[in-house]
């Protein structure tokens, strides 16, 4: 008795096999193509709705620079295509650009030394590009501190790894005492060459897992811009106030977008 029930609890694989798998037959091969295609397509769709997701994310353009440079102005230009009254931002704003059918978030960002940092690391990962904006009339006097926050801004990591593009905009063209792009990129190409020298000494210091420890340019040589491959930095002149010398910039814009 006790051997019967062993064998009546026996299970075969190749009898569960054929109780829960149908037959191959070809009605069950079409149906199988079916459910393989609408997985596939399921996935397809998937995918690209995370990729497009990933890609809206970089829709971000920086406005950046030290204060009373000129950013606001631009920004206000930009977006509403107006003058506003030069203030000292504390908080970012942001506003859309609208390029024919598509558009970019511009993130106008504080120049205050005490805020600067922490405006950017909050809207960095969003950036798809980056306009620095100076002063043109006081460029000479400010250069270290115009030098020192752009060169941070393209040594960070996240800002290498996902901006193509950054517009340095020579403002205040209209003043009698500004200087011309070509002569403020020699300016601005010695002193950031002087501070990766800087730089260069306090690595050995500086954690692995900072953001700003890259080095910028290439070795061996004095710095330019030029040599940010693949990164493309370009140097125009402009004149926010009144929106009427604003060409070079938008021209970027619609490249960017």
């Amino acid at each position: 008795m006790a051997e019967e029930v062993r064998q009546k609890k026996r299970i075969s694989l190749k009898e569960t096999f054929n109780k829960y798998v149908p037959e191959f037959n070809d009605e069950n091969i079409f149906k199988a193509q079916i459910l393989v295609a609408v997985l596939i397509g399921l996935l397809t769709v998937v995918f690209l709705w995370r990729l497009f997701r990933a890609t809206s994310k970089h829709r971000g353009v920086l406005l950046m620079g030290l204060c009373e440079s000129g950013k606001t102005q631009l920004f206000s230009q930009l977006c509403y295509g107006i003058d506003v009254l030069s203030v000292t931002s504390i908080k970012e704003s942001s506003g859309e650009y609208v390029v024919g059918k598509k558009s970019l978030t511009l993130y106008d960002l504080p120049g205050h030394e005490r805020i600067r940092y922490a405006a950017f690391e909050k809207v960095k990962k969003l950036a798809r590009g980056i306009i620095f904006v100076l002063d043109s009339s006081t460029v000479q006097k400010d250069v270290r501190d115009v030098a020192e926050f752009l060169y941070s801004t393209l040594c960070d990591g996240i800002i290498q790894s996902g901006v193509s593009k950054v517009l340095v905009v020579c403002n205040k063209q209209d003043l009698k005492l500004a200087r011309a792009a070509p002569l403020i990129q020699k300016t601005l190409e010695k002193e950031m060459n002087l501070l990766r020298v800087t730089r260069a000494s306090q690595l050995q210091s500086v954690g692995e897992g900072s953001n700003n420890n890259n080095f910028l340019g290439r070795q061996g040589h004095d710095f330019e811009f030029s040599h940010l491959t693949p990164m493309k930095v370009e140097i125009v002149e402009a004149t926010a106030k009144g929106g009427d010398n604003l060409v070079p910039v938008t021209s970027w814009l619609q490249q960017l977008a």
